[in-house]
């Protein structure tokens, strides 16, 4: 009876800890995030081409560009969350840059992959 009663409370251990752990992953698909945490933060890296990008995410999504040094505020630079995946939108002189990853709200890293005409980058970003 007390090994049974080992077994039973061992398997009831595990199985909390493999269902708490899993808690995060469903609450992300079954209430996704619509980017709300995103509104005031920073987050920079630098591409595979060796660009340094920073993005600061506003209200209303706005997005303030800081593209190798220079900074930009312009309407014209976009971003959402829609599904899990962020697309962003830089407006530059020679087209559009769409930048688009997987993101769930607890992250603090987020992947990227970059697209402007024919020309694509991947870009990992990490919150400031």
């Amino acid at each position: 009876m007390t090994r049974l009663r080992f077994l039973t409370t061992a398997a009831l251990a595990f199985a909390l800890v493999v269902g708490t752990a899993g808690c995060a992953q469903v609450a992300e698909v079954l209430n996704p995030s619509t980017g709300e945490e995103l509104i005031g933060t920073s987050w920079s890296g630098t591409d595979s081409d060796g660009d340094d990008w920073g993005f600061e995410f506003q209200r209303g999504g706005g997005v303030a560009l800081t593209y190798n040094g220079d900074e930009f505020d312009d309407d014209s630079d976009v971003w959402k969350v829609e599904n899990g995946v962020i697309v962003i939108g830089i407006a530059f002189e020679t087209g559009v840059a769409t930048l688009t990853g997987p993101y769930t709200r607890d992250t603090t890293v987020i992947d990227l992959e970059g697209e402007q005409g024919d020309v694509t980058w991947t870009l990992q970003i990490a919150k400031e």
